[in-house]
């Protein structure tokens, strides 16, 4: 991946707070295992705004004009915030910290490419055709880089992530191992100036190379890197962009193969996926499966317990595209205007999930005493066996539709089913 890419926090632990839909590591077997069919156990699982997150380009210019609480920052890497030594252009990110407070959302903020004068290597290339950036800094000038960031943004930025993609080689050439001394040295920093913010691991990407995301993660907890989190982060992605996107439904085994690794080192922390989608727009270039591609990348997310799932990118012309400045929002932009109200609201839910042998996913959503399904066809049109139970239906880019004497066909599109209520559910 290139690195172009509610109020303040309390204080409290990441455990706590309301809007992580965390499911502990213990709970992967029940999470790959469950089969999402009818009259499944729901798990709780509280929707807040904060989970929906988004990266756009320009702030100040294009901020997302759907919902969602969380935002990712561009351009405000520590070689573009400390050029040289001590010497400071807080400028860009003092941009992202007003958009975001005046938007009311979280600000995520990610330790990027080391500058050349910090480098323990500055003749070595990294991304972007620059030098040094991709090495382990001198842990004296690390330490003060994060004492200047936090003091100045105390109580503005909500998280800090501790490195972006470490298992691509143009963002980090040093070892998970040597990742660990700068949680180490960066994570009682950040905790002593602001006690509220939440610290996540390194995030790793499913696309990176040469390491996939489990396996770098495998062996930076392995290194005692876990102590230095409140939250494990990874980047889920459709494959590497340089081949056509894979399915959504991937992304299931990315959780399962995460969470396997975080149950081997007894870690039971929040997950967030801090950047994702379905990569570059030549990867799936038609519209309509790129919007249905975005509903089934935030139901996957939020119904395997991941606690935020960032898109990339609102603006670029050339990433997971959801708003051009010529002709407004993309069919996919639409989506996830629709997706966040489908989402909001709910407390319950079960995980999306192949039924059976055939092509058809569902997952059951529940706000208060109402149960949904949002069922789709991985493959071809099915009709939709459940229509019986089912009050009215949603499709994706559609309105609510009252079922008629016809069935009701599923094709790659997901369809939100209003059920009927049970007799155990009602007041």
């Amino acid at each position: 991946m290139t690195s172009k890419h509610f109020g303040a926090l309390v204080a409290m632990t990441v455990v706590s707070l309301s809007f992580l839909a965390a499911v502990p590591a213990a709970d992967s077997i029940a999470l790959k295992n469950s089969a999402a069919k009818a009259g499944e156990e729901l798990h709780a699982i509280q929707f807040s705004a904060q989970f929906v997150g988004m990266h756009t380009l320009s702030p100040g210019r294009h901020w997302p004009a759907v919902p969602f609480g969380s935002i990712r920052p561009a351009g405000t890497s520590w070689g573009a915030l400390e050029p040289t030594r001590d010497q400071y252009d807080w400028h860009s990110l003092d941009t992202w910290v007003a958009q975001s407070q005046a938007h009311h959302v979280q600000l995520d903020y990610v330790f990027v490419n080391t500058p050349v004068w910090a480098s323990t290597k500055p003749t070595e290339a990294c991304n972007g055709k620059r030098f040094g950036c991709a090495a382990p800094p001198n842990l004296d000038d690390w330490r003060a880089f994060v004492t200047a960031l936090v003091t100045r943004y105390k109580g503005k930025i909500s998280s800090y992530e501790m490195w972006n993609e470490p298992n691509g080689s143009g963002f980090w050439t040093g070892t998970p191992e040597q990742m660990v001394p700068l949680a180490a040295t960066a994570y009682p920093i950040i905790k002593s100036i602001d006690p509220a913010a939440i610290v996540t691991t390194p995030v790793p990407s499913s696309s990176g190379w040469p390491m996939s995301h489990d396996a770098w993660l495998d062996k930076y907890l392995a290194a005692g890197g876990g102590k230095y989190a409140d939250v494990v982060a990874w980047h889920g992605y459709a494959g590497r962009n340089d081949r056509p996107a894979l399915p959504p439904e991937a992304l299931v085994q990315q959780i399962a193969a995460l969470r396997a690794v975080l149950a081997h080192h007894h870690v039971d922390l929040p997950i967030w996926n801090t950047e994702g989608g379905w990569g570059k727009n030549a990867q799936l270039p038609d519209p309509d499966d790129q919007a249905a591609f975005l509903v089934k990348w935030y139901l996957i997310n939020f119904t395997d317990g991941i606690a935020r799932a960032y898109w990339y990118q609102w603006d670029n012309l050339d990433w997971g595209t959801l708003w051009h400045e010529s002709t407004g929002l993309t069919a996919a932009g639409k989506a996830a205007d629709q997706v966040y109200g489908w989402l909001d609201g709910v407390t319950a839910a079960s995980p999306c999930r192949q039924k059976g042998a055939s092509s058809l996913w569902t997952c059951e959503l529940k706000k208060r005493n109402v149960r949904y399904e949002v069922a789709w066809s991985a493959s071809g049109q099915i009709p939709y066996e459940g229509i019986a139970h089912a009050v009215a239906f949603t499709p994706q880019g559609g309105e609510r539709q009252l079922p008629g004497p016809r069935p009701v066909m599923i094709g790659s599109r997901p369809v939100l089913f209003e059920l009927q209520e049970s007799k155990s559910e009602k007041p």
